[in-house]
């Protein structure tokens, strides 16, 4: 692997030469952390430019149409969002739409006899109230379908491609009870921001670490899926440089600054397989750059996040119990359940303010103490994998 670039691992390759894939596989992830999956099933480009032109339709609607999809209508994180205000001092202008599975409520939403992760992850998705868009919600559940039977077909080779046996995944990930939380993203390009702001925000993404751009782990995941149809996603790989990811579809003309691979996925381990594989496959560090969507355009990505199930520790593989913190930053006695909604509630205040405030108050310390714990662990990793990059690139010169 280049340091400019993120590994491909080609699917077709398990049939053809199992033992290929399961090796490009293991070095994608435990030298990057990231990985293009290639010829990724049921995301061939006639689906991929469907679903993006379905996306595009959305959020090109009209903001009276959106906003009747508001995430903030009901108390499961499902929904539209506002674009986030250009002179705030961030370094992204982002709209997006939160959805996941299809489910009714195991109860109200503040009904404390049940966990507070099946009270705010199980639930309906908020759809938008026009005929205008008929082909719009279709073409998302076909996409959490095909998602969600590939993060488990990949999640048993990952495990595989770690040594340990296939029953390690299915003992965290129910196929037919899952957890997971997805989302549509448009970000805006430079243009939105005043004169003075852009200088402002292209000193931010010059440095390595900015508290102003996004960057960030996806903590409470296994893997993470995402297709994208604008430059913008960057990665921290090879010698622990900010790299360039691709494109999966090409939904409009013109030459770009990176690559264009149609019909394929871009991958990322997660906090939780962090802590599963013991720091063999880290999380990495990525954030969205600003300056890399070309201007009077837009991006649209679309990510999915399987999240394992919530109760008890998170035992890894191959192991009887937890002894200690591990080498992603996690101890025993975890309450997940509450970490991956207390995720959820910092991240969209607006339906927070009005269903969870109490809760959000009372849980939202203890998470971010775990959370900072597991990006230390990351940073860490990421060195020690730069590192290691060093002196395999120094030993093959030689």
């Amino acid at each position: 692997m280049k340091n400019s670039e993120i590994p491909q691992v080609n699917w077709n390759d398990l049939e053809s030469n199992r033992d290929q894939f399961l090796s490009d596989l293991r070095y994608a992830l435990s030298e990057c952390g990231f990985l293009v999956l290639t010829n990724a099933p049921g995301l061939g480009d006639a689906f991929q430019q469907r679903a993006f032109t379905e996306v595009r339709g959305f959020f090109d609607a009209p903001m009276d149409v959106k906003k009747t999809a508001h995430i903030s209508n009901t108390p499961y994180f499902r929904g539209y969002t506002l674009p986030t205000p250009a002179d705030r001092g961030h370094g992204q202008v982002i709209e997006n739409f939160q959805y996941g599975f299809e489910q009714d409520p195991i109860c109200a939403h503040d009904d404390e006899s049940q966990p507070i992760h099946k009270r705010l992850f199980i639930g309906p998705n908020t759809w938008p109230e026009t005929d205008s868009m008929p082909g719009f919600r279709p073409v998302i559940e076909e996409l959490t379908d095909v998602y969600h039977r590939l993060t488990h077909l990949l999640g048993e080779l990952i495990v595989e491609s770690l040594g340990e046996d296939v029953s390690e995944f299915r003992r965290y990930f129910d196929y037919d009870e899952p957890y997971l939380a997805a989302s549509l993203n448009h970000n805006f390009s430079m243009e939105v921001f005043s004169e003075e702001a852009r200088e402002l925000v292209r000193k931010s993404y010059d440095k390595f670490e900015s508290k102003n751009v996004g960057a960030h782990i996806d903590g409470p995941p296994f893997v993470a899926l995402l297709i994208n149809d604008r430059p913008g996603l960057q990665v921290v790989a090879g010698e622990g440089r900010w790299v360039n990811a691709p494109i999966t579809c090409r939904t409009a003309p013109g030459n770009y600054s990176v690559p264009v691979i149609p019909g394929s996925v871009i991958v990322n381990t997660g906090g939780t397989l962090m802590h599963l594989s013991e720091g063999r496959y880290s999380a990495t560090l990525h954030r969205v750059n600003t300056t890399l969507i070309p201007e009077g355009e837009t991006r649209i990505s679309m990510p999915y996040f399987l999240l394992p199930k919530m109760e008890g520790d998170l035992i890894p593989f191959g192991k009887a119990e937890i002894t200690e913190t591990g080498a992603a930053g996690y101890n025993a006695g975890r309450d997940r359940g509450a970490n991956a909604c207390v995720n959820r509630m910092g991240t969209f205040p607006q339906v927070t303010r009005r269903w969870w405030e109490e809760e959000f108050a009372a849980l939202s310390e203890q998470q971010k103490e775990e959370v900072e714990a597991e990006t230390r662990a990351a940073f860490r990793l990421a060195a020690e994998r730069g590192t290691r990059f060093r002196k395999n690139k120094a030993s093959s010169v030689e």
